[in-house]
């Protein structure tokens, strides 16, 4: 198990096909909160406190699981001051791709307060739920790689990502840009694809050499494009 802290608010664990088996856990485990994966989920807090001192408190946590191409699997572990957004944000998802872990007492608790006091329910957007222009670089060995990870990056409001290869060393440079994604998501989004990548420190005036020096193979919605394959 391996856990790195991404910011106060959130942290990525990354299990490795040897660890899901000895714990006999799949990813629908995961979705589903079993028993197992709740003791998973104990572990891995415990672990990240030791390590990071992220404590959850008696704030919900989110967790997004993302398959990684070495049959493991990566977490994505949210506090969430908002639980009314999770709802808009998965609404649309027929399997739960996240969830959400509280306290039943504390759950009933919040939500008898909230009947009985509505207008407090209603809370300013915090920092992270913010929406910001985010820009995107990032290198893959092979294209198996970006295609994975260009699966999970469908959800995400991209205006344009395009891809470039390089023949000295051959890479595929991936380059994704958006008007407005929330803070939140931008941290989940170099989370998965640092897991399958590698990050490229750039100027967006670099796509100009780019696209002078470098062969264009997907010009437009690259993310779109890799995602049907």
């Amino acid at each position: 198990m391996r856990i790195e802290k991404i910011s106060s608010n959130q942290i990525k664990c990354v299990l490795d096909k040897e660890e899901l088996l000895n714990r006999h856990i799949n990813v629908n485990e995961l979705a589903y909160g079993s028993e197992k994966a709740q003791e998973l989920f104990k572990d891995m807090m415990q672990k990240a406190s030791f390590e990071f001192g992220f404590e959850s408190g008696n704030t919900p946590l989110m967790i997004e699981a993302v398959p990684l191409s070495s049959e493991g699997i990566m977490l994505i572990i949210t506090k969430v001051d908002n639980p009314d957004e999770l709802d808009d944000k998965y609404s649309g998802l027929s399997i739960p791709s996240a969830r959400t872990f509280k306290k039943k007492e504390e759950a009933v608790e919040q939500t008898a307060h909230e009947e009985i006091h509505p207008e407090e329910h209603h809370k300013e957007p915090s920092i992270e739920d913010e929406k910001i222009a985010a820009f995107f670089v990032y290198g893959f060995e092979t294209l198996d790689d970006l295609t994975v990870a260009s699966k999970f990056l469908l959800k995400y409001p991209f205006d344009q990502s395009r891809v470039y290869k390089t023949d000295s060393p051959q890479k595929y440079i991936f380059s994704m840009q958006s008007e407005g994604l929330h803070k939140s998501d931008c941290k989940v989004i170099r989370g998965i694809l640092s897991e399958y990548g590698e990050a490229i420190h750039c100027r967006k005036s670099k796509l100009d050499f780019y696209d002078e020096h470098f062969d264009i193979v997907i010009k437009t919605q690259a993310i779109n494009v890799l995602s049907n394959l």
